[in-house]
């Protein structure tokens, strides 16, 4: 209401408004996010040909940030750079308008801004900054971009982590170029980073139970092989999964047998993996020769394969196996997980096992906290 007073008394005392004036007023308008009379505060300046200055657009481009308006505030950008403003001298305005691209997923306003801000004015932009143009490149299948955001991010002095790399391979994913997203698990490896079962996850989430996609990314490992070139275990072992993830026994163990022609030794991650496939279709027989191989390999269970493991105790009539692995566990100095406790719950409490109260009790024991859920679980008949 006092900038109204103010305009109108310049207005009546035929005050000229000059560019500094109306920087002062856009700068209360957009700092009270109304950002629609802060444009036609602009449009005005235009019609009674005072040009806006640079700070003038700043404030607004700062406006349309605070409201994630990055339509506007591109926009508003381009405007300046056509008016022959020198928004060089301010490089911060494209990190500004980078920033509330990447914020509404809009890769061309990024890729724009990324190019000036940071190829052509050597800005730094901060590792959050970062992570989110890594998250659009990766949604929207801009492996470039996801690439020069990883190159910053070393240049800029922070340690190659796993999560920097996971976009990339998304993005890879996303132009259904499975073999390059292979390729990124070599490159992580190589940087220090080895990859996790995590990691691989925008893989096996493309993969997603088709048995002819997983096929062929198995057929990609082969020719990744006879091209010479080295076959990670994460991409063996993520092809292992997603055959598990297909409820396919027979797929997986078929996959897992080929390890050796393909160049790759399997490790704990790979044999939880054929657990879990065993787990999906009840096979205990088969998840019993899996652990068999594990250990004559060298390989010792980790809390993966001990969970697993009793779950698939937990898919049979006999279920004895269960309480071995678990007191296997706490052998080992290893907390059973609560995860353990809560499979084994519902199938003593679907099995009228008494031994479900000291299961609880156990639970308690360690610090798990035992939900109403859980409690209602003797009461209630469950599925196996």
């Amino acid at each position: 209401m006092r900038q109204t007073r103010v305009r109108n008394e310049m207005k009546e005392k035929k005050i000229p408004f000059t560019s500094q004036s109306y920087y002062y007023i856009l700068h209360c308008l957009c700092r009270a996010d109304q950002l629609e009379y802060a444009l036609d505060t602009l449009d005005e300046m235009k019609k009674t040909n005072v040009q806006p200055n640079l700070h003038s657009y700043a404030i607004m481009i700062g406006g349309c940030l605070r409201l994630s308006d990055a339509a506007t505030a591109f926009d508003l950008l381009k405007e300046a750079e056509s008016s022959g403003l020198a928004v060089e001298s301010q490089p911060r305005v494209y990190m500004d308008v980078m920033r509330v691209g990447a914020t509404n997923d809009s890769l061309d306003i990024v890729n724009y801004c990324w190019d000036k801000a940071v190829s052509k004015y050597s800005m730094r932009p901060d590792e959050g900054t970062c992570l989110n143009v890594l998250r659009v490149a990766a949604k929207l299948g801009d492996t470039k971009l996801a690439t020069d955001v990883i190159r910053q991010l070393s240049t800029s002095g922070y340690p190659y982590k796993e999560h920097y790399f996971t976009p990339l391979m998304e993005a890879f994913t996303v132009k259904n170029d499975l073999k390059n997203a292979f390729n990124v698990l070599d490159i992580m490896r190589v940087s220090g980073i080895p990859p996790s079962m995590r990691a691989t996850l925008p893989i096996r989430k493309h993969l997603d139970r088709d048995v002819e996609a997983i096929d062929q990314a198995y057929y990609l490992l082969e020719e990744m092989k006879k091209e010479g070139k080295t076959v990670d275990i994460s991409a063996f072992n993520v092809v292992v999964g997603a055959c598990a993830d297909a409820k396919d026994i027979e797929r997986t163990i078929a996959t897992y047998r080929e390890a050796s022609n393909l160049g790759v030794v399997p490790n704990v991650d790979t044999y939880n993996a054929v657990l879990e496939a065993c787990i999906q279709t009840r096979m205990k027989d088969m998840g019993v020769v899996v652990v068999d191989e594990m250990k004559k390999a060298g390989i010792n269970p980790n809390l993966g394969t001990y969970n697993k493991m009793i779950a698939l105790a937990c898919t049979q009539r006999n279920y004895e196996d269960a309480f071995t692995y678990l007191e296997e566990m706490k052998s080992y100095d290893i907390v059973p997980p609560e995860s353990c406790y809560a499979k084994l719950a519902k199938k003593l409490a679907y099995e009228k096992d008494p031994r479900f109260h000291m299961v609880l009790e156990e639970m308690e024991t360690f610090g798990y906290t035992v939900t109403p859920r859980i409690r209602r679980m003797w009461n209630t008949e469950s599925t196996y």
